[in-house]
């Protein structure tokens, strides 16, 4: 099950999924401010530092920018972030320019950063650790549909029994790595 899409159907439930420990850190200390309800995704295993203690870009509700791009956008959540920063810099040795979003924030999403992208880059990849229904490429893509089409290609996990495994195995298998993710943007672009 999408426990996203169903913590998202909730009103007003905002829905997190941070993507590493300074971030996560960020994110509950903004939380503790307010009294809004929220469901805040992790997952059970330790990820790799997106972002470096002290330099943590945040703000409350919006997409960081990881990297800079302008001939497509990788828009990433949780565990995926890590993957899609890895894939900007495979794709810059093939001399393409890879945006990497990471939308922490699925509700409320930042739509004003995803528009931007749909606007400057020539297409989208969104990239999930769960299935694709009502996930981050379902917003994405209905989002850019209204207002600014665009091709957006999403990776997530497909609707079936997924293979038994560790967090990594089980991503590598549906390409849900650096390799997948560029191989994803160079389709998206040819």
């Amino acid at each position: 099950a999408n426990d996203v899409a169903t913590m998202a159907s909730i009103p007003n439930m905002r829905v997190y999924i941070p993507s590493d420990r300074f971030q996560t850190e960020k994110l509950m200390q903004a939380l503790l401010q307010d009294k809004e309800p929220s469901y805040v995704r992790v997952g059970r295993n330790a990820v790799e530092d997106v972002y470096e203690e002290g330099h943590v870009p945040f703000t409350m509700d919006r997409a960081s920018l990881v990297t800079e791009g302008t001939d497509v956008t990788l828009i990433a959540c949780g565990e995926m972030v890590h993957p899609a920063k890895e894939a900007a810099a495979l794709l810059a040795k093939k001399g393409i320019s890879a945006r990497v979003l990471d939308m922490y924030c699925l509700k409320p999403i930042d739509a004003a950063a995803i528009l931007k992208a749909a606007k400057e880059t020539k297409g989208i990849v969104t990239v999930e650790e769960h299935t694709c229904y009502g996930g981050l490429g379902a917003m994405v893509s209905q989002i850019t549909a209204g207002q600014a089409p665009v091709r957006v290609a999403g990776l997530s996990l497909p609707d079936e029994p997924v293979i038994t495994g560790k967090s990594k195995e089980i991503f590598d298998h549906y390409g849900l790595n650096a390799e997948g993710i560029a191989r994803a943007a160079i389709k998206i672009l040819a």
